[in-house]
């Protein structure tokens, strides 16, 4: 997107923002120029250059990142000997390159928090913009049934050499689709009991879009409290050309209606946005829409796409800089006066990384 580090730290200055911001921006739209026989990687990456002094100054020394492979003619960003370059100039060190695998389960926040991916992500097929189709499928783990995560959790334990679960913060479910509301409630309440079992009493987190009843929402009061909800939005317009058969049926007056039972029952509420899709202005009114309902940031992933065919997908004014970066403003301007804010942990592809309208951004950056 932009030609060299020079440059980036002229849209820092304009925008007064970190470099940092620009950059990690510039990576997750770009994606990486690596040849390796896979289509997405992972590492942390260590800044080692006189343009990180953000990072500098408050000692703020890894970062993790899942991007695209895309081919070498189209993209500066590169790995070697494990230095991360940009064109020619080296910007710092990277650890644990690996391909980004759709695995069963992970973890988040330094350990502190489980990704339980019951259902196979990698085998639920049918949003255009989505990335899961291009990782290698390593989540065929069955932990679908009591038994089978009861035996997982066991294994973990052994692996991290713990009693229990009492460490996590939160347990996540972002999976596939179920393909029905019973079935979904069904598997969060089983993973509550089990996981209580084993002393965890925290957050159970969903993230998906067929729970709608108000009877499924009472039930999960009832049996999976303390319990957090974020619908998959992804896009306010085009829904149909965009989403699976089972996310585009929803209405944003129904999206609306969800957000206010899920909210109305104490449970934390926000919703997942793909950046990049739709025009500036679409963005602004969905958000301003959606405010009053949620009491958590929403997550906003910058657009990945990883095939020609997918860059097509591309609002013609998200190829500029500039789009995301009156993004930026537009956002904060929306939540300036709550008291949301991005969690770094909780996404690697966002649009904040150290500042959000000038409030620095502190959190656990790696899994």
């Amino acid at each position: 997107m932009l030609a060299d580090l020079g440059e980036m730290q002229q849209v820092a200055d304009k925008y007064n923002i970190p470099f940092e911001d620009v950059f990690f921006l510039d990576l997750n739209f770009s994606g990486i120029n690596l040849d390796v026989p896979y289509s997405r990687v992972r590492f942390t990456f260590k800044p080692q250059n006189h343009y990180f002094q953000t990072s500098a100054k408050r000692n703020e020394s890894e970062y993790f990142f899942g991007l695209p492979v895309r081919p070498k003619s189209k993209h500066k960003i590169s790995i070697s000997d494990n230095n991360l370059f940009f064109d020619t100039e080296m910007v710092g060190k990277i650890e644990g390159l690996a391909n980004d695998t759709c695995d069963t389960t992970y973890p988040r926040r330094g350990g502190t928090v489980m990704n339980l991916n019951a259902n196979s992500k990698s085998t639920c097929h049918g949003c255009a913009f989505c990335h899961t189709l291009k990782q290698t499928p390593k989540d065929r783990e069955d932990v679908s049934t009591e038994s089978a995560l009861r035996n997982f959790i066991d294994k973990w334990l052994q692996k991290y050499n713990i009693n229990d679960l009492s460490n996590l913060q939160q347990v996540a479910v972002v999976t596939g689709c179920f393909g029905s509301e019973q079935k979904t409630v069904d598997h969060l309440t089983m993973v509550r009991k089990v996981f209580a079992d084993y002393g965890y009493h925290n957050e159970i987190f969903y993230f998906g879009s067929e729970i709608r009843s108000d009877a499924a929402f009472e039930k999960l009061k009832r049996e999976v409290d303390p319990f957090a909800m974020c619908i998959s939005v992804e896009c306010f317009t085009n829904r149909e050309r965009m989403l699976r058969d089972i996310k585009r049926d929803l209405t944003m007056e129904e999206i609306a209606r969800m957000l206010k039972k899920s909210k109305e029952l104490g449970f934390k509420t926000n919703f997942s946005y793909i950046l990049g899709l739709e025009p500036i202005s679409t963005l602004k009114k969905g958000f301003e829409e959606l405010l009053p309902l949620i009491d958590r940031f929403p997550v906003i992933n910058v657009f990945q796409p990883h095939t020609d065919g997918q860059e097509i997908l591309r609002n013609k004014d998200a190829w500029s800089i500039d789009y995301y970066m009156q993004a930026r403003e537009t956002l904060e301007k929306i939540f300036s006066d709550t008291d949301m804010r991005p969690r770094p942990w909780e996404n690697y592809r966002g649009l904040w990384y150290l500042e959000f309208n000038g409030e620095s951004l502190h959190d656990i950056r790696i899994p």
